[in-house]
């Protein structure tokens, strides 16, 4: 039986590149912990999928732009993220943070400067070249219905690629080393959803939802619920507003 793997120094540097709320970093290490354990520690196959359930308001971008930076920075990193947003204005939002030189961008702490490539730039000669360079870190960011079927959004990812020689899906297929970041969790939960991850069969899920259903409380590896949130005063007290007819 193996140890786990945890570098803490990785992880203290990264809160403090990205300065990371207390809750953030630690759902950062118990994401690590928690892959450790199923890798290093149980010599489990893959993918490892786990659940992050944080409070809305939080910052989830921050736990998901964290994920990458430790995995990136480990001694064997990781290269290739797949971020999988639920529609496209996530999908949007998710580029302009990730995207250097945007007013919304989050990147100035990332040492890992990722290349994010999209459904509009993933066919281009900039990102295939990318692709092909193991050194440089890829985040590839698209609604999971792009990914889930061969038709209609996903036609263009399933369709054959000259610059890569094969679909974009078969290639993300083909990653050693794919971590697949999933925004609001919740929203696919299905047969489509599963078909996919089995199909691209990455290293790593993570969910991040500030609502899991009660099928996936097996898989939630970090907890912080909204009470806590208030209480720690990281967000708003919500009121109720009501009438009386």
């Amino acid at each position: 039986m193996g140890e786990l793997q945890f570098d803490k120094n990785l992880l203290a540097e990264v809160s403090h590149r990205l300065d990371l709320r207390d809750p953030n970093r630690q759902a950062i290490r118990s994401v690590a912990l928690f892959t450790s354990q199923h890798y290093d520690v149980e010599g489990k196959p893959g993918p490892y999928e786990c659940i992050v359930d944080s409070a809305t308001g939080v910052g989830k971008t921050y736990v998901m732009a964290g994920l990458m930076e430790y995995f990136a920075g480990t001694e064997t990193p990781a290269r290739n993220f797949l971020l999988l947003a639920p529609g496209r204005t996530i999908r949007n939002k998710s580029i302009q943070n990730f995207t250097r030189g945007h007013r919304k961008s989050l990147t100035e702490g990332l040492r890992s400067r990722p290349v994010v490539i999209t459904a509009d730039n993933f066919s281009t000669d900039t990102s295939y070249e990318a692709m092909m360079n193991p050194a440089i870190t890829k985040l590839f960011v698209f609604t999971v219905h792009a990914l889930t079927s061969a038709t209609g959004e996903g036609r263009a990812t399933h369709d054959f690629d000259e610059n890569l020689g094969m679909s974009f899906y078969e290639h993300l297929a083909r990653l050693d080393d794919l971590v697949v970041l999933a925004d609001e969790h919740h929203c696919y939960r299905g047969p489509g959803f599963s078909r996919t991850i089995e199909r691209l069969n990455p290293e790593l899920v993570v969910g991040m939802t500030a609502t899991p259903p009660a099928s996936d409380e097996g898989l939630i590896a970090y907890r912080y619920p909204l009470a806590a949130a208030i209480a720690d005063r990281l967000v708003k007290t919500p009121l109720l507003v009501a009438r009386r007819d």
